[in-house]
């Protein structure tokens, strides 16, 4: 037993974020989701190509298709795959952690991303429906 350890045998309780932590601590949900964010954006690169491809295929020469939301729908299906499921982690461990903690900021930040990559995929779906 360590010499700085309570006689009763207890322990103080670890830090949020930790390394004592479970895998499943909010600190590790918030270090996650924020992954999961900066995840969404870079996977865009990656289905560029795919959309490109998936409008060159769908759209004729005069302009028009059948099918205008292929392109988009290829686009943004990954990267928003990333965001609801950092979005999914990011707002419980809100809630858990303290203020001004540094895994609370991450959260924060991974919100803040994942925001900006629902907005980026709600202008061609509105578009689509004739709202602009």
């Amino acid at each position: 037993m360590p010499e700085n350890a309570p006689a009763d045998g207890t322990r103080p309780p670890p830090v949020h974020g930790g390394p004592g932590q479970p895998p499943g601590a909010p600190g590790h949900k918030a270090t996650n989701s924020l992954v999961l964010a900066i995840l969404a954006p870079v996977s865009m690169l990656l289905t560029g190509p795919f959309a490109g491809l998936a409008m060159l295929l769908t759209y004729s020469d005069n302009g028009y298709s059948r099918t205008p939301w292929a392109a988009p729908f290829v686009l943004f299906s990954l990267p928003l795959l990333f965001a609801f499921l950092g979005l999914r982690l990011s707002l419980p461990a809100l809630k858990q952690l303290p203020r001004g903690s540094g895994s609370r900021s991450a959260a924060a930040v991974a919100l803040c991303i994942c925001g900006v990559v629902f907005a980026l995929a709600l202008g061609p779906a509105l578009d689509l429906i004739g709202v602009f």
